[in-house]
């Protein structure tokens, strides 16, 4: 039988292997988009040409670069926020805040990820104008961001507290 402790611990590891991938694909997303872009003003103003690509390439990286980096955001508690106010509650009453804020949090990152899933199956059949991707390719990334967001607020509803954890520890 497993213990809460033991639950917890799993549900941290799985976190920890998607928020590896993540940061990995914001890296190698990141990469790409730099190289294309590069690319296409060496192309346009030496070569006096374009690439095809040289747009959409881009555009889909930029894109799934930022759904990948919102949870790690909530991971690492590095969203903009005002804590004016909150700093001045007593200690139950910045745990509820927070809780609520996390609930608020999953049910809009749920919502979002409903919708992008039912975009993501409605445009798959449409393709970009310069490669041969689907358009569903950008709703999917909003998908499993929001997937993968929704996982971290549960673990602050879970916990009552944001990390701790700062970009330099990990």
């Amino acid at each position: 039988m497993m213990t809460k402790k033991t639950l917890f611990g799993w549900y941290d590891t799985v976190l920890h292997v998607l928020d590896r991938f993540a940061s990995a694909m914001v890296t190698i997303t990141m990469a790409v988009m730099s190289i294309v872009l590069l690319l296409q003003v060496f192309y346009r103003y030496v070569l006096n040409d374009s690439l095809v690509w040289g747009w959409d390439i881009p555009r889909v990286c930029f894109i799934w670069a930022v759904m990948f980096a919102i949870p790690l955001g909530i991971r690492y508690n590095a969203h903009v926020g005002i804590e004016l106010v909150v700093d001045r509650f007593s200690e139950s009453a910045k745990r509820i805040a927070v809780s609520f804020n996390a609930l608020l949090i999953l049910i809009l990152s749920g919502t979002i990820a409903y919708y992008a899933a039912l975009l993501t199956r409605d445009t798959w059949d449409q393709l970009m104008p310069g490669i041969p991707l689907s358009v569903g390719v950008f709703y999917a990334s909003l998908v499993i961001g929001q997937i993968h967001t929704c996982l971290h607020v549960g673990r602050i509803l879970i916990t009552g507290q944001p990390s701790t954890e700062h970009w330099s520890e990990s």
